[in-house]
């Protein structure tokens, strides 16, 4: 352990450098160092499905994928209690990986792991970005 402890500053700045490191135990792959940003770009194909309704001065945000919806008086107000729920979800989930992993929740890992990746002034911006149908076509 204390080899791991020392190496440690090297493991984290090639990490920092996009390459990703393996840090192993016993021989045994335990944990992998990977910068933020390249976490990030990694997780960028998974996509909220984000549904937004307004109704006689009530806005809902849904999200279908973890059963959470937003309630405000206008769409702003929906979206930020949407995120907070969301917020309050992804530690649960996280909290409580051992049990989700073995429900079909479990398929949500990579998407709490973008949320929680992403930082909290941008985390609105993963709510009303385009599905892959509807972005713009990239250029040939």
């Amino acid at each position: 352990m204390a080899k791991a402890r020392d190496s440690l500053p090297a493991y984290l700045e090639l990490a920092r450098r996009h390459l990703p490191q393996i840090v192993t135990r016993h021989d045994r792959d335990e944990v992998a160092l990977l910068a933020l940003t390249d976490l990030r770009e990694v997780l960028r194909a998974y996509r909220f499905e984000t549904e937004a309704a307004v109704h006689q001065g009530e806005s809902t945000v849904a999200l279908p994928q973890f059963s959470i919806i937003g309630i405000g008086d206008s769409l702003d107000e929906a979206i930020e209690d949407a995120l907070e729920k969301l917020r309050e979800y992804a530690q649960r989930y996280l909290q409580r990986y051992e049990f989700y992993r073995h429900t079909d929740r479990r398929a949500l890992f990579p998407l709490v792991l973008r949320f929680i990746a992403t930082p909290e002034e941008q985390q609105r911006e993963l709510l009303l970005e385009p599905q892959e149908s509807e972005a713009a076509p990239a250029p040939a």
